[in-house]
């Protein structure tokens, strides 16, 4: 069964409207590696093991956390795997942590990031329903809003049908940023977790130069939906 059929046969579904979000700034630090040479900067056996837990890519990328530490995070067919250089005893060591994809959960799908052809200004639901809302911060919300309403729509109704347990939504996410003589290239990634579910999207989006940002042209976006196994 495909991913909209599961979704129409609840209930639940269709009778409210995901919100949409507006796209925030996307600053990007020139003195940090991009994803690949980043990764290769990761010690090797780090990366293998990574890449052996998670099972086929979905989605990756390797940068400074928060708190400007080394980490990387890959999320593929078997599992949601993060890892990040921690201190102990002073001595820098990285550690990870690996989050089960439940076999045969995983559904794909692909958009092509062009707008709506009925010209819709909000997800799917139905009309005059409750909007609802997850708890994401204020830049989170801002990078999710880069995508288009389907796939932001995609990304979040998972954990708003009752699924998720009403456990705290977690938003990692990356882009970076390419600019060419003509334009202006962006890698976007978003993964949104709970113990129980994990939704993927990822997608390149160009912006010719001196044009409006909403004039960004996707090269095609794929997204992930899987049930996680709880811990």
């Amino acid at each position: 069964m495909d991913h909209d059929a599961r979704h129409r046969d609840n209930p639940e579904y269709g009778l409210a409207v995901t919100q949409i979000h507006e796209p925030g700034a996307l600053p990007v630090d020139t003195g940090i590696p991009a994803r690949h040479q980043y990764w290769e900067s990761l010690p090797g056996d780090v990366t293998a093991r990574l890449m052996e837990k998670a099972g086929r890519t979905l989605t990756w990328w390797a940068g400074p956390d928060a708190d400007g530490r080394p980490s990387a995070l890959v999320a593929g067919d078997r599992g949601l795997c993060r890892v990040r250089q921690e201190l102990r005893d002073g001595v820098a060591e990285f550690r990870g942590q690996r989050v089960r994809v439940e076999p045969g959960s995983l559904r794909s799908r692909s958009f092509d990031g062009k707008p709506s052809p009925d010209g819709r200004a909000a997800a799917p639901g139905a009309p005059g329903a409750p909007v609802l809302r997850l708890g994401l911060d204020e830049q989170a919300q801002g990078v999710l809003g880069h995508f288009p309403l389907y796939v932001q729509d995609f990304l979040q109704r998972p954990f708003l049908s009752g699924r998720s347990g009403g456990e705290e939504v977690t938003a990692d996410w990356y882009y970076d940023e390419t600019v060419e003589a003509e334009r202006t290239v962006w890698f976007v990634a978003v993964c949104l977790s709970t113990g129980r579910t994990l939704t993927v999207a990822e997608g390149t989006r160009s912006l010719a130069r001196g044009a409006r940002p909403d004039r960004a042209e996707w090269q095609g976006i794929q997204c992930h939906e899987a049930r996680l196994t709880p811990r």
